[in-house]
């Protein structure tokens, strides 16, 4: 999460190249790799339509609210 939320806060609106740059290294035990880019893209996308903080974006776009 601190990873895409670091992305958000360089990179607002992050292609998958970007995603996948940022997210290398990390470890994933469930292999949701797909749904974790999704996630970060909704967040980007949230994170445009209103002002939120990165961190509470990607929260809340993977339902950690």
């Amino acid at each position: 999460m601190m990873s895409a939320a670091a992305l958000l806060a360089k990179t607002p609106k992050p292609n998958d190249q970007d995603i996948d740059a940022a997210m290398n290294g990390n470890l994933c035990r469930c292999g949701t790799y797909i749904r974790i880019r999704q996630a970060i893209h909704k967040a980007s996308a949230l994170a445009a339509s209103r002002p939120v903080r990165a961190a509470h974006a990607v929260g809340t776009a993977m339902g950690m609210e």
